[in-house]
């Protein structure tokens, strides 16, 4: 089998060398073809070839043995496909025998990480021998290779997860990817979350389009196997012992849909009421998984999110009053009561998609927070007044913050929230009314609530401007405001006219 190959690579060599102006070089270096595409290292393709020839069963045996005294860091890729070529050729458990005694060989270690990771990728191929596991993974494994052949091996055991009968092997897949879920090398932890399939033009894909990514696949043949991988693993990393990059990877990534959740809410409340770096990293990937959880259950009581405002609300003595004007910037000074800020806008984004009940039950949360701050008003109205769907909700809205603020401070919401339903996007309520109406929902606030305030940018911004408009019924009320007993309203009344 050498002396083909060496005939082989003279042939090809004195061919290339009429082909090119350019000397030929080893293993280690590239050519460049005349067409200016980079070509491949040729000594690792030749000595490759006859892998991709009708050959016979013994001949192809014979050249993989040939092929396991060549491997080497630089040839690793074209090896391991070729050998991967052979595999296909010849009956499994005669390439299997072959591969076994090279894998097991304690030379094997010393190729480097490329060659055992481009040989250990082999092993998918026999994801139906489990024995596997015992013979070769398991015995590398608990060797603690370098780092990179960790996140190879790990990628493997993906494949075989549902594959064998055995409760030994499939105990020692679970032991090893609960072991993976705390290895201190990142990219192992990246393996064990979402479809990572790679972007590569070389990236194998099914005829039908379908990932190849082993969760992917896993979640799609068997969803309760593919819980006990989020349960058992995922979530382990959610406690990660050294390495706070993982956690916030694992929040970031976990399949909240298939964890169990009350876990995975129990573990968020508890990182949400965290002042410390943890805290201070983690608690909005967390909160946000909690809310994902919290729109997804028809039956989940909004009862878990005031729980998490309460938890933080309980620190702000312990905190907040040791940090008042001690924090050398605005991201350490008062951290209470600006991650409930954070928490408002966070909630500002998703309760817009909250089903009606959500929606109703999300008004619980006002005298809590006008109990826990009355300065929160405004983050707190907004949100309110973006679920709106009626002016009467709009009327409960500002009745609820009439009760609970001083006179002076309720009036400057109200004309700060006049500002804000000017933007046509602050309530879906008020943007599906046509012009006229528009001008109805002013006239009710203005003559009926006496809430000018509320209603005075928005009317002399918006409404006045809009299409066949009532233009009379504008002046009026315009009229109506410059006799207000209020002198700030009556003021500004003064400096509009009915365009």
């Amino acid at each position: 089998m050498e002396q083909i190959v060496t005939v082989m690579y003279d042939l090809l060599r004195e061919e290339n060398r009429k082909d090119s102006p350019l000397p030929v070089g080893n293993s280690t270096k590239k050519t460049v073809r005349n067409r200016g595409a980079p070509a491949e290292p040729l000594d690792d393709i030749i000595i490759c070839l006859p892998s991709t020839f009708d050959l016979t069963p013994q001949l192809l045996i014979k050249h993989l043995e040939f092929l396991t005294t060549k491997l080497n860091a630089s040839n690793a890729k074209y090896i391991s496909d070729a050998m991967l070529t052979i595999s296909r050729k010849i009956p499994d458990e005669i390439f299997l025998e072959k591969y076994l005694d090279f894998i097991q060989n304690e030379q094997f270690q010393k190729l480097g990480t490329s060659a055992n990771k481009a040989l250990l990728r082999l092993l998918v191929e026999y994801v139906s021998n489990t024995n596997l596991i015992k013979l070769i993974i398991k015995p590398i494994w608990n060797k603690h290779p370098h780092q990179d052949v960790r996140a190879s091996l790990i990628l493997t055991v993906l494949h075989f997860i549902g594959k064998t009968t055995s409760v030994e092997d499939e105990n020692i897949i679970w032991e090893i990817l609960e072991e993976a879920a705390e290895d201190d090398y990142l990219p192992v932890i990246k393996i064990l979350f979402a479809d990572q399939r790679r972007k590569s033009f070389r990236r194998r894909k099914s005829s039908r389009g379908k990932s190849s990514w082993p969760l992917t696949k896993l979640k799609n043949s068997s969803e309760n196997l593919f819980k006990t991988f989020i349960n058992r693993v995922q979530l382990k990393v959610l406690d990660h012992p050294t390495s706070l990059e993982a956690r916030l990877l694992a929040w970031s990534n976990i399949d909240y849909e298939h964890c169990d959740k009350n876990k995975l809410i129990e573990k968020g409340q508890e990182i949400c009421g965290q002042f410390d770096k943890d805290g201070n990293t983690l608690w909005e990937k967390a909160f946000e998984k909690i809310l994902s959880i919290y729109k997804q259950e028809k039956t989940s009581s909004f009862d878990i999110i005031i729980d998490i405002i309460k938890k933080m609300m309980l620190r702000r003595e312990e905190i907040d009053v040791n940090e008042n004007g001690n924090g050398n910037d605005s991201q350490h000074d008062l951290p209470v009561y600006h991650r409930i800020q954070d928490v408002f806008k966070n909630l500002n984004s998703h309760v817009i998609t909250f089903d009606k009940e959500k929606k109703i039950a999300f008004r619980s949360i006002t005298p809590i927070i006008l109990q826990f701050d009355k300065t929160l008003a405004y983050d707190l109205s907004i949100i309110l007044i973006g679920i709106a769907e009626s002016k009467e909700d709009l009327e409960d809205i500002l009745k609820n913050l009439e009760e609970n603020l001083p006179k002076d401070y309720f009036e400057r919401i109200l004309t700060e929230l006049s500002t804000f339903i000017v933007n046509s996007q602050s309530c879906c309520f008020i943007k599906e009314l046509n012009g006229n109406e528009k001008l109805e929902l002013a006239q009710w606030f203005i003559k009926e609530k006496k809430r000018i305030l509320f209603v005075f940018n928005f009317l002399v911004k918006q409404v006045f401007y809009e299409l066949n408009i009532d233009r009379e019924e504008c002046k009026n009320l315009l009229r109506h405001m410059r006799q207000s007993d209020n002198l700030f309203i009556r003021r500004e009344a003064m400096n509009y006219t009915v365009p």
